[in-house]
């Protein structure tokens, strides 16, 4: 009976899933050895899906389409690479200052409203809500909490009376907060594992439907 192509697949991710679980009992050379694998290959695939989309049209934009100005970003791109060399390692410096520049005058003039100003009247709530009790705790939490937390990080006054409780508020709010963002990420890594003894007993070995 001859294997098929998917038959093949099938097993081989098997096998690479059984070899990253046995990580779980000790370092081994089969976890090593598709760890490595896993990296190589989303390394390779990030690095030909840069040049396909990014790299290549731009050469191309340059050399048939008649945009001879490409070539000065491509070039100050290219710079990067200079820090492999040691005497001209100093000229990576403008590109690395370049694209900090432009990243961060892009985001101040673009996302500046929506990171901040946006959130910031986003706290800005009466205390007290005509739609009811459940509306009015909500905004009374959300403003002592933001107000707390920026209390937290006023470190020009003593934390002494109110500033103190304010900074305990905040430090409590925060926990709460770091606490349930980790608890989502558990619970994602969660998912992503029973994704995988999904298919392990019911694709590959048929156990569970």
């Amino acid at each position: 009976m001859w294997v098929t192509g998917s038959t093949l697949q099938m097993w081989m991710v098997a096998l690479f899933t059984l070899a990253i679980f046995s990580v779980l009992y000790k370092d081994n050379p089969f976890y090593r050895l598709v760890e490595h694998l896993y990296i190589g290959t989303a390394i390779g695939y990030s690095v030909m899906l840069a040049w396909f989309q990014y790299g290549k049209p731009t050469f191309d934009s340059i050399l048939f389409k008649g945009k001879p100005h490409y070539i000065i970003p491509t070039i100050i791109g290219l710079l990067i690479y200079c820090r492999y060399f040691k005497p001209i390692a100093w000229l990576s410096r403008y590109s690395l200052t370049f694209t900090l520049g432009y990243s961060a005058g892009y985001v101040i003039s673009k996302d500046f409203r929506p990171l901040f100003i946006t959130q910031l009247t986003a706290t800005i709530k009466p205390l007290w809500h005509s739609a009811g009790i459940g509306s009015t705790l909500n905004n009374l939490v959300l403003v002592v909490g933001v107000v707390g937390t920026l209390t937290y990080f006023l470190f020009t006054q003593k934390r002494t009376g109110i500033i103190g409780a304010g900074a305990t508020v905040g430090k409590w709010i925060m926990m709460l907060a770091f606490g349930s963002a980790f608890g989502n990420t558990v619970m994602a890594r969660m998912s992503l594992l029973l994704g995988r003894v999904q298919f392990l007993l019911g694709d590959w070995l048929h156990v569970i439907k």
